[in-house]
């Protein structure tokens, strides 16, 4: 078997002549997302049953997926076990070997997926060959196929931008996806949104301009900080540090991340409110004269019910707490924000 390229791993789905193991992996988050979707879709259409498609988590011990890959499909002469962020380092010895036996004994019909839409693996000190991370790798490309997704460059990004805008019926130039990247970093996810954004906003037939760019894309401060506070959202204690030491690495103000913290749990306690008051979307954009950037809302909308309207409350209190020491004590501002973070994930699982 192999580890492919994407070109490679496009030909060999689509002449449906699938391996029985799949590990779909790499930096591109995105994409990683994007081909285990397009895999699925291939084999077992767009709306596969709960019966031909099992999904496990991350915590499924190689028992269960030994059960899970021996089960008799129901609908289909495919059935597929999708295994998503398996950190096989966080298994023992003999877990590790019971799962290497089971990938050299998958029944055929089975497709098994491992798939990494989340995870991330710190680079290691130790010899790349001696981890567990290129073991499993190498297993998994001696009894099927390897999916290594790497962040593209600059250039095959502005291609990806301006094909984007096309299928949403808008002209980008190169030029201008150019400053897209600029203004929002390299995170395909992130982009994506953006062009939908602005798709959306030039009302799907017209140019994306650089006007348009200027004013709506967020930077890539904004994405990050917008990641944290998802983060925050989902009690993800390590994703959250590791948004906000990035933002650290980029030398970001403490004044600036706050300032934009703030603001995204302002949008959503607005939306809260506006929802429990009968208000639409429209109505609280006009409300509070969001005009053109209403957008905004809906995305707040959104993730605003993840939250009770107590819990948006103690956060914006805690974060106004943060703003003060901020602007009146000496307190090194990093260990202010860190602090912060944890008092917001300890509000956020209380409220849960």
């Amino acid at each position: 078997m192999a580890k492919l390229t994407e070109q490679d791993f496009k030909k060999e789905i689509s002449s449906r002549q699938f391996k029985r193991i799949y590990l779909i992996y790499g930096d591109e988050k995105y994409l990683v997302k994007k081909y285990t979707d397009t895999l699925i879709n291939k084999a077992l259409g767009k709306n596969p049953s709960d019966f031909d498609l099992i999904r496990l988590r991350s915590d499924a011990s190689p028992e269960m997926i030994f059960s899970a890959a021996r089960q008799i499909s129901m609908f289909s002469d495919i059935k597929c076990v999708l295994v998503s962020d398996y950190d096989t380092d966080g298994l023992s010895e003999s877990d590790y070997r019971a799962l290497e036996t089971l990938m050299s004994d998958i029944p055929e019909g089975t497709i098994l997926i491992f798939s990494m839409p989340t995870l991330s693996k710190e680079s290691k000190k130790t010899n790349a060959k001696s981890s567990r991370e290129k073991k499993f790798s190498d297993t998994a490309a001696k009894y099927g196929t390897v999916l290594k997704l790497d962040k593209k460059g600059d250039i095959a990004l502005e291609t990806q931008l301006v094909s984007w805008a096309e299928k949403n019926g808008c002209l980008l130039t190169r030029i201008n996806a150019a400053k897209i990247i600029a203004l929002c970093g390299t995170d395909m996810t992130s982009l994506k949104n953006e062009i939908d954004k602005l798709s959306a906003y030039a009302n799907y037939h017209e140019e994306i301009t650089e006007d348009m760019i200027r004013q709506l894309v967020v930077k890539n401060t904004e994405v990050r900080v917008f990641a944290l506070s998802d983060c925050i959202s989902k009690n993800d204690f390590n994703g959250a540090y590791h948004q906000l030491h990035r933002l650290f690495e980029q030398n970001e103000k403490a004044e600036i991340i706050l300032s934009v913290l703030s603001s995204v749990f302002v949008d959503m306690y607005r939306m809260k409110a506006a929802s429990e008051s009968g208000k639409s979307i429209s109505d609280a954009a006009a409300d509070f004269k969001y005009g053109k950037r209403e957008f905004v809302l809906k995305n707040a909308y959104h993730h605003s019910k993840r939250y009770s309207t107590q819990t948006l409350r103690k956060i914006l209190d805690v974060i106004l707490e943060t703003d003060i020491k901020l602007k009146s004590t000496r307190t090194d501002h990093e260990v202010l924000l860190e602090t912060l973070i944890a008092k917001l994930l300890i509000t956020v699982r209380e409220g849960q």
